[in-house]
């Protein structure tokens, strides 16, 4: 990589960095691209040439964590493509909750508008991530010889999009929604496993489903559930009846 190059990555580098700081600090994408260029000390000109446009920017920044896991599939040198696929999931999950602010910030807008996660950069990539270890596992003899790798993976993809769409809602706080990931991928691939992945999955299945959450609570941007008072008899229910009344406005 010559100097020129090196120097554009390094200004798109800050711009990012600077944008994060920006959606963190305010809990909002309505960042300008003025405030941005000032935060990362380049000209108001940098932003539009190496982006384009304040959404680019956006879509950038959701990307960021799919490279991650990427870089991480590439440096695994397990031997068990489902443990790989299990890390995988793992990190990805404890990443977004390691900064809920921003991510709960970012990925609300991305999931709602037009682009973004349902971007084939964004949602074809995570199914090519997944689909790695779902084909080693099926080479391996760990997974049905006759399971179609695209479709599992898809399947991977729509379960974790999910799940983290009820932790950006504040349903599910960052430990629950990692757990019900994984509870939810440990039973996708026991219902593809054979006797040489079987018990080892359904070690997985067990010791997931015993970290399960008995109830959904709201939570606020952090990851503490908000308690709310209420008569005792039939409490748990009428709780989770406010999880999901919160989490799906307009349905009731």
């Amino acid at each position: 990589m010559g100097l020129r190059e090196k120097r554009k990555l390094e200004r798109r580098e800050r711009i990012l960095h600077a944008a994060q700081r920006l959606i963190r600090d305010t809990g909002s994408v309505g960042l300008s691209m003025r405030a941005l260029a000032r935060t990362a000390e380049v000209s108001l000109a940098t932003p539009y040439n190496l982006f384009g446009s304040k959404g680019a920017v956006l879509a950038e920044l959701g990307l960021a964590v799919l490279k991650k896991l990427e870089r991480e599939m590439d440096q695994l040198r397990s031997r068990d493509p489902i443990e790989d696929l299990l890390h995988i999931a793992e990190l990805g999950a404890n990443t977004y909750a390691s900064d809920p602010r921003f991510y709960r910030t970012l990925m609300g807008t991305l999931t709602a508008s037009a682009r973004g996660l349902h971007d084939d950069a964004i949602s074809g990539g995570s199914v090519r991530l997944w689909q790695r270890p779902v084909e080693a596992g099926i080479r391996a003899g760990l997974l049905r010889a006759d399971a179609d790798s695209e479709f599992v993976a898809r399947d991977l993809v729509i379960t974790f999009l999910g799940v983290l769409d009820l932790w950006v809602r504040g349903v599910l706080d960052g430990d629950a929604m990692r757990v019900h990931i994984l509870y939810a991928f440990a039973l996708t691939l026991l219902g593809l496993s054979t006797g040489a992945s079987r018990p080892k999955l359904l070690r997985h299945y067990h010791r997931f489903q015993r970290q399960l959450p008995r109830e959904i609570q709201v939570v606020e941007n952090g990851s503490r559930p908000r308690r709310k008072a209420g008569p005792a008899a039939g409490g748990a229910r009428n709780r989770k009846t406010r999880a999901l009344d919160a989490a799906l406005p307009g349905l009731h």
